[in-house]
């Protein structure tokens, strides 16, 4: 990544926007700054957003406001990106593309505000099975002209290994991230694969070495995502995945709203009485029973037995690590045949694998790792932060990833026509950095590229002259030896 003027290195915006909560982290050079959340000063922020009627309130402020209008707050968006159909929050229709604009546009708000500089350059980690994220270097950028457009103005899938087909380099849900980060303002954008990040994050113990492999298991908010990984040393290589749409803690915390709803039902049903038929009402309850489910299962991740009260004139109510693991265990074998079964298609003997780590907010519940111990035997490794894993990873992999140039071929002829060796296959040229008539020095970048992996590069110059003439225009596809400019020595 190229320099500011005074040498230092440009700030980078590392974001995990997370089906149940995001993180983000600005990194210069080799320091890291996470972004806490202003209302709670935590690092995670609720992935949530509330229409207020003239403004999209994000994070706590959303949570906060959203008993006063239900149907004006929307969490779990980040589910609907592959169909991207809009929803009504309050008189207003948004579709899920637009809500994580707004996430963006507000941790880049605060971030800068914390940073006291504009940030124009993000990497936003993505789970592997967003299409095309397989092979060493595949970190990615697609393009989202069009869908950016579109935001300038105000279901259950079975586990399965996703190949890197031609298909999935084109997978929407990754152009709709880079257009909702470019509507948030940014302007060079990459894609890091989330179990890639993970990977790079600190880990308790000695850290891995090149060569392990390591099967990521990652328990989130709203999905289930495993990836077996071969660690290198500035980059490490996803050999395949799996996911499962419908299998995260939220899904969790819906499994014991229920039973707590069928438990307390004696003491519920007054409550829903007087919710009547209010939708309104209804949904301040359900909301209620949720967060009250989500508030047990956090304090039985540390606590045997927890004991607690949905509201202050209500029995307190019961349950233990052992009923937990119980009402969770259909759900959680799903995540370990999802993980057997991707090591059985790869054709890796489980006893070829180094370890399992485990990131990612689900994974704190020790139903978690007592299942993958019988299940898998595999050694279990464990991040300091299991939420923040991603961001913490992705913002270490930042300073170590280097420099992606590549320098111009010339031939001997008076007017030299420029070509580059282009990786991975070739790409679409994004834009030129130099226009015709401008000198520029050996190694100034001329061009931006934007690799068929969705990898951006620069094309450098190997000698200095004079750019002449331009033979292709941005947004055209190119290959490797491809005559792309003439230039005058």
């Amino acid at each position: 990544m190229s320099g500011t003027s005074d040498g230092t290195a440009p700030p980078v915006l590392v974001v995990d926007v997370g089906t149940t909560s995001s993180a983000a982290a600005v990194v210069t050079g080799d320091t890291t700054v996470l972004v806490p959340e202003p209302m709670t000063g935590a690092a995670t922020w609720p992935s949530a957003v509330f229409w207020d009627g003239q403004q999209m309130l994000v994070g706590t402020l959303a949570e906060r406001r959203k008993r006063s209008d239900p149907e004006a707050f929307a969490a779990g968006f980040k589910r609907g990106l592959a169909d991207d159909t809009s929803v009504l929050l309050g008189p207003r229709r948004f579709r899920p593309v637009e809500q994580v604009v707004a996430v963006l546009s507000t941790l880049r708000a605060e971030a800068e505000r914390l940073h006291g500089a504009p940030i124009h350059r993000a990497v936003l980690t993505v789970p592997a099975s967003y299409g095309g994220l397989g092979a060493g270097g595949d970190w990615t950028e697609e393009r989202g002209d069009e869908e950016r457009s579109r935001l300038s103005g105000p279901g259950t899938r079975a586990c399965g290994d996703l190949s890197q087909s031609a298909s999935q380099h084109s997978d929407v849900r990754r152009t709709r991230m880079v257009a909702a980060a470019e509507a948030a303002g940014f302007q060079t954008i990459e894609l890091l694969p989330e179990p890639v990040a993970a990977a790079f994050a600190p880990i308790a113990g000695a850290p891995f070495r090149p060569g392990d492999l390591v099967l990521v298991y990652d328990l989130g908010g709203g999905t289930f995502d495993t990836a077996l990984v071969r660690i290198g040393v500035r980059w490490h290589e996803v050999l395949g995945h799996a996911a499962l749409d419908d299998c995260g803690g939220h899904d969790i915390d819906a499994l014991l709203a229920r039973r707590i709803s069928t438990d307390g039902q004696q003491w519920l049903a007054p409550l829903t009485s007087a919710a009547g038929s209010s939708t309104p009402a209804t949904l301040r309850l359900d909301m209620a029973v949720t967060d009250f489910a989500q508030r047990v299962k956090h304090q039985l991740s540390d606590a045997a037995v927890v004991e607690d009260f949905l509201m202050p004139n209500t029995p307190a109510y019961r349950m233990s690590q052992e009923d937990l693991s119980t009402l969770a265990a259909p759900l959680l074998s799903r995540t370990a045949t999802c993980c057997t079964d991707l090591l059985a298609r790869l054709g890796v003997p489980v006893h070829d694998v180094t370890a399992a780590l485990l990131v990612g907010g689900g994974s704190r519940m020790p139903a978690v790792a007592d299942l993958l111990q019988r299940g898998l035997g595999l050694p279990l490794r464990r991040v300091v932060d299991p939420e923040l894993a991603t961001v913490r990873g992705a913002a270490r992999w930042v300073p170590v990833s280097g420099q992606r140039r590549v320098s111009a071929r010339t031939s001997p002829e008076p007017t030299v026509p420029l070509s580059w060796n282009i990786p991975a296959g070739g790409g679409r040229l994004l834009r030129w950095l130099v226009s015709p008539g401008q000198a520029y020095l050996a190694g100034v970048p001329l061009a931006r590229v934007r690799l068929s992996s969705g990898a951006v590069w620069d094309l450098t110059a190997s000698s200095p002259g004079t750019l002449d003439r331009l033979l292709v225009p941005p947004d055209t596809d190119v290959t490797a030896g491809d005559w792309l400019a003439l230039a005058r020595p």
